[in-house]
């Protein structure tokens, strides 16, 4: 039997609010093939992960004694802040990745719910590398060494940037995204860009968004073009982020992530449940993985033509969003044929939610 806790003990541990949720429900009698994904940089906030602390000290407290080990002085940051600190790429990144898979160890090891029977795994940038780490290819304690200093070198890049730089995502109508990506991969090729400006599509979310990194000025001088001379009108958005991800800025962490991936020991056995960022398909070997892994910081998150893969060519027809906020959950839900009910979302935000979300993945 699954050791799932009595409720009312789990619930004298902590008074949790009524958050809305995404729940999946499945009636068939056939187990659905099931996708794990994890989110990237922008969803961190200090006290993320007291709730499930206070609920599950045994399981969550020595995931931070692993963090103190290897990151000493960013577990009061994550609990306490201040939120400019750990905005900060360098802490934000393996912040992220420890209280994400804080909230699958807890279904795991609380609810019973096995990791090892999810059919694929992905996340969005940096949530690629805790995917790493829940598909059991690499150890918490390399992951967390690699994304930190993998924040590091983009942070070291980014100070060195004598103009402004940022990300702004565009929105246009459904099934536009393909035309826009276009016509800024038009503008990046001709003389309209400086030879001195960095500009570049670093992600393509969903039908409806896609980012654009680098340069503000470019950025600006781009979407300008577009709307004046495409006859396209996208709406901008600029984004709350310390660095211009996915961009030629950032390329020194490129020779960072590829010397520490050579370093590390990885396990082959679930690589190809792995989907890669820069392909939008499942890795095929180790060496792939160690590449595109390297790369991944300065090119496009292909996140809609993953999710597009798993669900036409995989046949994935259930979604777990695991890990604080519900940016990627939405845009997962936005895509796929069942809509958000197919989408069962894990902030780790109370225990009632840890509940339905161990109901929903009671197949497994």
């Amino acid at each position: 039997m699954k050791p799932i806790r009595p409720p009312l003990l789990l619930k004298s541990r902590v008074a949790p609010p009524a958050p809305s949720r995404v729940i999946s429900t499945t009636t068939s009698n056939v187990r659905p093939k099931t996708a794990i994904f994890f989110p990237g940089q922008g969803s961190q906030k200090p006290g993320m992960l007291t709730p499930l602390t206070k609920a599950f000290p045994r399981t969550v407290i020595p995931l931070l004694d692993q963090l103190d080990i290897v990151l000493p002085g960013l577990r009061p940051v994550l609990f306490h802040g201040p939120s400019a600190y750990l905005t900060e790429t360098p802490n934000a990144q393996p912040a992220i990745l420890i209280s994400s898979l804080a909230i699958l160890r807890v279904l795991e090891k609380d609810f019973g719910v096995d990791p090892t029977k999810f059919d694929y795994f992905f996340g969005h940038s940096l949530g690629e590398f805790t995917a790493l780490v829940a598909a059991e290819i690499i150890s918490l304690k390399d992951a967390l060494r690699l994304v930190r200093q993998r924040g590091m070198s983009m942070a070291a890049a980014t100070a060195k940037s004598e103009s402004e730089v940022g990300m702004f995502a565009l929105i246009v109508e459904k099934g536009q995204v393909k035309n826009l990506e276009q016509q800024i991969r038009e503008f990046i090729d001709s003389e309209a860009l400086g030879d001195d400006e960095f500009l570049s599509v670093a992600n393509v979310n969903s039908s409806t968004q896609l980012v654009i990194s680098g340069h503000v000025s470019a950025i600006m001088n781009c979407v300008g073009q577009i709307r004046k001379f495409k006859g396209n009108d996208p709406r901008a958005v600029k984004l709350n982020v310390s660095a211009p991800f996915h961009s030629g800025i950032v390329a020194p962490a490129v020779s960072v992530v590829r010397r520490m991936l050579r370093e590390i020991d990885m396990n082959e056995d679930n690589v190809r449940k792995v989907i890669s960022n820069v392909s939008g398909r499942p890795y095929r070997n180790l060496i792939e993985m160690r590449e595109n892994l390297s790369r991944q910081c300065v090119e496009t998150v292909r996140w809609k033509d993953s999710i597009e893969w798993l669900e036409k060519q995989c046949g994935v027809d259930r979604w777990v969003g695991i890990g604080p906020g519900r940016v990627q959950t939405n845009l997962v839900g936005q895509e796929v044929k069942g809509g958000r009910s197919s989408v069962v979302a894990v902030e780790g935000m109370d225990v009632q939610g840890m509940e339905d979300a161990a109901k929903a993945l009671d197949d497994l």
